[in-house]
Order: C-alpha cells, then structure tokens, then sequence
C-alpha cells in the first residue's frame, strides 16, 4: 500500500470518528459517517443495517434499515421495500457467525431480484459492524458493475466496521443508562408525591374532621357555623392540592407536538386560576417538547399548590437564536429560604441542561414568580 493510500484511509478514519464522536445518539450519527465513507472511498451507494440482539446470544435477532445513501431507484421504490422486506445473504451470514470480516457478496439477492433500475450495481460488500461483545450490524457498500475490493481495502473496511459497531454500542449503552435514569426519576417522584400527600392532603382533611367533630358536638349556632366553615375551606384546599399532585403526574401526550399538549395543560389547569397561553407551534424534537413540557407542568404545578396565584402567564416564542419558555404567576413571589425539593427546581433545572438550556427562576417585577427557559436554537 503507498502513503498516499495509507494517508487517505487514515484521513477517512478521522472524519467517521469525528462524526461519531460528535453524535451521542448513534441514530443520528450512522447517515452522515454513511455518506462521509463513501465519498472518502469513491463509491456509489451503501446501506447498513442494525440487528435487535437478544440478549445472551449476539448472533439472534432481527434487522432493520439505520441508514442507506446513494441508492438506485430500484431500491427505493415502495418505501425502500427491497432493502427491508425479507432476509438476504449478509443478514443470514451475520445470524449464523459466518460474517467475521468484511467480504464481497457476489450473488446478492436483493440487487439479483430488484425491478428497475439499478444504476449499474451487481455486488457488494459486507462487512459486519463488531461491538466489543459481539457483531450488532452489516455495512453494505458498492459501486457500478463487477466492483469488488481487494483484501486491504475490505481490511480497512473492518476497521471501519469495529468504529461504528463500537459507536452503535455505546449509544445502546447509554440508551439504557438513560432509560434506568427515568426509572429512577419516576420512583423518586412518587415517593415525594406520596409525602406531600401524607404532609398537605391528610393534614387537611384532619383539620376538616375535627372541625365537623366540633360542630357535631357544640350546641350553638355560632360556633357550628363557623366549625362547617372551616371545615368546608380545608376541603376545598385539599381538592385544591390533589388537582394539582394529579397534574403534575399526568403523561406527556405529545404524540401530537408540544403545543396541542401545553393547550391541554393550560385547559385542565384553568378553572380556580386564569392560564393564559401564548405559544407558537414549533417543530421541536421529542427530547425537546418532553423537557419544555415538563418544565411547563411543574411551574403550573408550583403557581397553583405554592403561588396561590389568581393568574398564570405560559409562553413559549421562538426568539433570536434561542427557545424561550416564560412560566409567569401573580402570587405570593419565591418563599424566604427557598429549598429546590419543595418546588421542584432541581427536576426543572435538569429538564433544561438535557437540551442544552438555562434556568431561572426568579420574583417578578409586579409580584409572584417567573420561570424562565432558554434553548439555544438556530435563527431562521
């Protein structure tokens, strides 16, 4: 091999790590390594599927399509049908412990049995893509016509493979990582709910069942009356304080974007306060509509239980390189010594370094409380 060939495959070692380096998510980094590859390595086309391994067992599981660039049109037709639909030799290969290195695929089934035009392509080559416990996908590449690779380029090929095989790895990693985070999260949140329920809700409805004890037993109408009256406001406090523990452990429902759910936030919080929306329909990743959505809940959550507020301000508005969420109230302002747990504010601050972002929560100008989000985000 001459430098200049040996410079160009490190060159392109380089680039796919930078690009994989620079994507956590390994869904969104396989594309761009995909299309980087084969412009470094003068190719046509490649696809690379990912497998869904069972655990304990590295070579079962099914496929499915993480990427593909350059294709002929035979291969795109009725929604990429050709490469997704049914198995092929690689898949098999790969799921039988056959797929150990890179290899030219002469005869491939789906290039054999696509209808229309194929640009010329016959082979390719498969490579498997190897974590460090095994194979956890296959990168096709071609060209136009009887192209095969020599033994070095499809040894450079593996080198390629073990870097994404170990980015997919990591990324599944971390996945996971997160997921038992969220559990996590989850169980904490309803041990404090649980408590606030013990602390606020059943130290009311106490309050209210003496004071019906009192007016069951006092004869006169003065002192009954005003038992039933302080009985029937630590009632209404507690449904006031359920309403909003109830809120705040509401699912997202953001299947159908951020703003149809803060609208639906915003009408089922309305009622013994005013909530007035003013949000602009973004298309926002789901990362970013869940934490925005979460902050959003638990502010509510805050004004109605802490704030005692009359009125509720939600905005969300697309600013000069920047998301901004406003969360306003014209209640009582911050609490003296305030603590993060009692109002959530670590939860919130949380939601907002997922994405990137500030948080601030402060006393308005005009009384009660401001939370405010800032997410960086291209101008447009």
């Amino acid at each position: 091999m001459d430098i200049t060939t040996r410079l160009t495959r490190l060159a392109t070692l380089n680039a796919i790590g930078e690009v994989l380096n620079r994507e956590a998510d390994f869904s969104s980094a396989v594309r761009p390594t995909l299309i980087r590859l084969i412009e470094l390595v003068d190719l046509t086309a490649g696809w690379v599927f990912q497998t869904n391994v069972s655990k304990g067992d590295s070579h079962q599981g099914s496929f499915s399509l993480a990427a593909y660039s350059g294709l002929p049109p035979a291969l795109m037709r009725d929604d990429l049908e050709p490469l997704c639909k049914g198995g092929c030799e690689c898949q098999s290969m790969l799921k039988g412990g056959e797929l150990e290195r890179g290899v030219n695929m002469v005869t491939c089934s789906r290039l054999a049995s696509a209808i229309g035009d194929k640009g010329g392509l016959e082979i390719h080559a498969s490579v498997p893509l190897l974590g460090r416990s095994g194979p956890v996908g296959i990168l096709n590449l071609t060209a136009p016509g009887d192209t095969r690779f020599d033994d070095e380029t499809l040894s450079f090929l593996n080198v390629v493979g073990k870097q994404v095989g170990i980015a997919f790895e990591r990324s599944r990693l971390q996945e996971e990582r997160t997921e038992e985070a969220r559990y996590a999260a989850v169980l904490e949140e309803r041990q404090r709910i649980a408590q606030e329920m013990h602390d606020q809700v059943a130290q009311l409805l106490f309050a209210a069942d003496l004071s019906l004890e009192v007016a069951r037993s006092r004869g006169d109408d003065e002192t009954r009356e005003r038992s039933l009256s302080n009985a029937s406001e630590s009632v209404r406090s507690a449904l006031l304080e359920l309403r909003a523990l109830v809120e705040v452990l509401r699912p997202a429902e953001l299947s159908g974007g951020l703003h149809p759910a803060l609208t639906r936030l915003a009408d089922r919080t309305s009622g013994s306060v005013g909530v007035h929306l003013d949000a602009e329909e973004l298309d926002l990743s789901p990362s970013h509509s869940d934490a925005l959505y979460r902050i959003a809940q638990e502010a509510l959550h805050n004004a109605l239980r802490h704030a005692r507020a009359q009125n509720i301000w939600l905005r969300l508005r697309r600013m000069r390189g920047r998301l901004e969420l406003r969360v306003e109230d014209d209640g009582r302002g911050l609490p003296v010594g305030l603590k993060s747990v009692g109002l959530g504010i670590d939860r919130m601050r949380a939601h907002a370094e997922n994405i990137g972002g500030s948080f601030q929560i402060k006393t308005r100008d005009a009384g009660g409380a401001l939370v405010l989000i800032e997410v960086p985000w291209p101008s447009s």
